[in-house]
């Protein structure tokens, strides 16, 4: 299909002067294009657009089928992540509804990253009649048989940054350690987890503390939630920075990232009891108005904070029923659970006390055999 060629096209005429004739003539805008948008340019001109770029909507190229590809343009891009180039504004018209879309094979809507899947498309604007006296139901049947919500296959986060301009979110793919929750953690730590992964998919309010002995797998864990929970946009707050949600204009990025979670790491110093002497007492402050006040009928967040101390020196706002989504203190892993995680990742070695996951993960022989030795020393 040609949309220059079709029912809905309108030329768009320009006024020009032509050297060769000496004259000023009428040309349409549309006959030899030099956008990089092409389609967009053209449909803009003709039809009423509905923009769905930044939404994560996509279409899978098997449903393409019950379109009609336009043939009017072929505008193209390199992807250095493919080495290819490729179509980047397709557009396809759909008979039955009288609506055409414009799609893109890069799933990303950030201009530095490209994301591609095989048979996925991002579909970044609609455009319809709007004199049409059907055009809702074509659009609501457009939106709920044809396009989905993207979610990734790769695990994402993002790092929150503060730069001249003010705040931004550097998104990053990552690649998380493999979890095995029933050899990797403690047997009281599954309830825990399924309670965690529920709520934080279907909800969005609430706080998750993590906390407990250092190297007992806290990070490792968060890593791999985010590979479990793709719908949910995780956010970690550098430590040097949780400061800043206190920080008005922080509050505009999570309107613009709604739904988020906020990770929080080693953040004991500023969730602490708030007392005359704490300085931190707005950080607290603020973390309960996201989690569940005001602010979170608007910004729809929940939080993950991970500490080390005692449970007991954390502002007894935090663990409030109905607030406090999970609670979990990492131990070191029984003995019974050290050895078997010791035998799946092929290390010939046991040992006799509990251990934490990073004493095991990096325990040799020689070491294990170095320990022994210098305890049977202190002993005699």
């Amino acid at each position: 299909m040609k949309i220059k060629e079709s029912e809905f096209y309108k030329p768009f005429y320009l006024m020009g002067y032509d050297g060769e004739a000496g004259a000023i003539k009428l040309y349409d805008k549309m006959e030899n294009p030099s956008f990089s948008h092409p389609y967009r340019v053209l449909l803009n001109n003709i039809m009423a657009n509905l923009y769905i770029g930044n939404d994560e909507l996509v279409i899978h190229k098997e449903k393409l089928s019950q379109f009609q590809k336009c043939e009017d343009f072929h505008t193209m891009d390199y992807s250095s992540k493919t080495n290819e180039l490729y179509e980047c504004e397709e557009c396809y018209f759909h008979p039955e509804l009288g609506i055409f879309i414009l799609i893109n094979k890069d799933l990303s809507d950030d201009y530095d990253t490209e994301v591609f899947e095989e048979g996925l498309y991002r579909v970044e604007h609609v455009y319809y009649k709007n004199s049409d006296p059907n055009a809702k139901a074509n659009l609501m049947k457009l939106f709920s048989e044809y396009f989905e919500k993207y979610i990734s296959k790769e695990a994402k986060v993002s790092i929150l940054l503060r730069d001249n301009s003010g705040f931004d979110l550097k998104t990053h793919t990552i690649k998380p350690h493999r979890i095995d929750l029933d050899l990797m953690y403690n047997d009281d730590f599954m309830e825990v987890h399924t309670r965690v992964k529920h709520t934080i998919t279907n909800e969005n309010k609430g706080i998750v503390l993590l906390h407990g002995i250092a190297g007992s797998g806290k990070t490792n864990y968060i890593k791999w939630l985010t590979s479990q929970i793709p719908n949910k946009k995780f956010i970690f707050i550098p430590t040097t920075m949780i400061s800043s949600l206190t920080d008005p204009s922080f509050i505009g990025v999570l309107v613009d990232n709604q739904n988020s979670v906020l990770v929080l790491e080693d953040c004991e110093n500023y969730i602490a009891e708030r007392t005359t002497l704490n300085s931190n007492t707005d950080v607290v402050s603020s973390i309960l108005n996201i989690a569940d006040g005001m602010l979170s009928d608007v910004l729809e967040c929940q939080l993950i904070c991970t500490f080390n101390s005692d449970i007991s020196k954390i502002d007894s706002a935090l663990l409030r029923k109905g607030r406090l989504i999970a609670e979990y203190k990492f131990r070191e892993l029984t003995v019974e659970k050290c050895n078997a995680y010791l035998k799946s990742i092929g290390k010939d070695i046991t040992v006799d006390e509990p251990r934490s996951l990073a004493e095991l993960t990096n325990m040799d022989e020689k070491s294990l055999k170095d320990t022994t030795k210098e305890n049977k020393k202190i002993g005699f």
